[in-house]
């Protein structure tokens, strides 16, 4: 009877816990739709098979929700079958990057699996294709220059294949009158698509008791063979006193466009040296490296008021910026894009008027005053209340021009780095722009000097992780 007894009581009891309700972990009761895209940036590059050289790209993966962690598999189709060409976990914005190598001339596609993880569920995006093309490809884009090379046609359709992958490229500015010039770029964890250099540093390098210029004209043939683009700016002597380019004691400019004055022969014969450093660049220095291309912005800014090239009348400015492309050309300079910089015109005229017509790129150069930089103007005190970017001309110049960028942009006077460079995308997405580049200048040390201070990358405190952020160097914009 007792054994009845136990036998009921243990039925009963597997029948009740049978009857509970099960409780399942968390990952199956409650999983999370999970997406993922990927996007090349940028989608569309060449390669020259003769050099080995091509464009840099790589694939960007974003997963939804954003975390970190997420296991994302990168493929590519070969054939009709997907192969898995790495594992990269996500940054807690939930995106990876992974670059590509390029050797030859050919379609790719590719696409990213999120894997399943915990309560997320695993998702794949759809397929991105690669197109790589031939350098002769460029062989139509146009040019300001009828006789570009190949390399100026290209690095024009490079600049716009940016653009229309909604992306903008990080630029860092050399002070290549130093014997350090190349320290910007070493306290930076990553290249940048954009190097900046000015032509009268250039020329100042090949001057000293001890001078460095062929390093220099090396070292910027070798970064373009690497990628970057090489931008050119031209702080120009005083043809009259002989002093800097803020030398204002002289600024008669139509006195250039008459071969019998002694500035218009002063200024020419400068300008027959910087093109001879243009010149280097465009034959590799004689062959030593691969030829490259540079967009290089002659009198810039000019509708400030602080150069001695300052607001000319708009009409001896086109005939000067003419004459400059002729001499180039007769001097048999023509890896040049011709790129017009001016100021924002927050606090100087509109750039409109000065707009030449023979241009390949538009510029505008903007800086954030921080406390301190402009002591004695109540007008810009109102800036130094929070890290700002003031765009006011981009789109005066923008519609007459092919492409645009921000030739020069950052802090003045930041004693302390604390300008963050992402204001600049933040800018430029509340104003709807894709600029080429954004460049940042090189670090100015005089203490004198209220301008002076922080201003390349790694000496801001965001610099570091904005850059990251654009994985490339190429920032998503739009």
């Amino acid at each position: 009877m007792r054994r009845v007894v136990v036998l009921v009581l243990c039925w009963a009891s597997l029948l009740s816990v049978a009857l509970l309700p099960s409780v399942a972990p968390a990952a199956v009761a409650d999983p999370v739709r999970t997406t993922v895209t990927v996007r090349l940036a940028p989608p569309v590059i060449t390669y020259d098979e003769a050099s080995g050289r091509s464009d840099a790209t790589g694939l960007v993966a974003q997963a939804r929700p954003a975390r970190d962690g997420v296991r994302l598999i990168f493929q590519e189709r070969v054939g009709s079958a997907w192969h898995t060409l790495a594992t990269v976990a996500s940054d807690p914005q939930g995106r990876a990057y992974l670059p590509l190598t390029i050797t030859s001339v050919a379609a790719r596609s590719f696409r990213v699996l999120a894997a399943r993880q915990g309560r997320y569920r695993a998702a794949t995006s759809r397929a991105a294709a690669l197109a790589v093309h031939a350098p002769t490809t460029c062989a139509d884009k146009q040019v300001v220059d009828p006789q570009a090379t190949p390399e100026a046609r290209c690095l024009a359709a490079r600049l716009d294949r940016w653009r229309t992958a909604r992306l903008m490229g990080v630029g860092q500015q050399l002070n290549v009158s130093t014997a350090d010039y190349l320290a910007p770029l070493r306290a930076l964890s990553r290249p940048v698509p954009v190097v900046g250099f000015d032509l009268e540093e250039l020329a100042m390098a090949g001057r000293y008791e001890f001078p460095f210029q062929d390093a220099v004209v090396a070292d910027l043939l070798r970064l373009a063979s690497e990628g970057a683009v090489l931008t050119a700016s031209w702080h120009a002597t005083n043809p009259h006193t002989g002093g800097g380019s803020f030398d204002r004691r002289w600024r008669t400019m139509s006195a250039l466009l008459d071969d019998t004055t002694r500035q218009a022969q002063a200024f020419w014969a400068d300008y027959d040296t910087k093109l001879a450093l243009l010149a280097r660049l465009q034959s590799g220095d004689g062959g030593l490296y691969p030829p490259t291309a540079v967009v290089f912005r002659p009198f810039h800014e000019i509708n400030g008021t602080w150069f001695w090239w300052s607001q000319p009348s708009t009409s001896v400015f086109k005939q000067l910026w003419s004459r400059l492309q002729t001499r180039a050309a007769l001097a048999g300079v023509h890896n040049v894009l011709w790129g017009f910089s001016a100021n924002a015109s927050t606090f100087t005229r509109s750039p409109s008027p000065w707009l030449p017509a023979q241009v390949d790129l538009g510029g505008l150069d903007s800086y954030d005053p921080e406390p301190g930089a402009y002591p004695r103007d109540a007008h810009l005190a109102s800036y130094h209340r929070a890290d700002r970017l003031d765009l006011t001309g981009f789109k005066d110049i923008s519609p007459d021009v092919p492409r645009m960028a921000l030739t020069e942009v950052g802090p003045h006077g930041s004693r302390d780095g604390a300008w963050d460079p992402a204001t600049i995308t933040a800018a430029v997405r509340r104003l709807g722009i894709v600029p080429a580049w954004a460049m940042l200048w090189f670090d100015d040390p005089d203490p004198d000097d209220r301008l002076a201070g922080s201003k390349q990358i790694g000496s801001l405190r965001g610099g570091a992780a904005w850059l990251r952020g654009c994985f490339t160097g190429l920032c998503l914009v739009r």
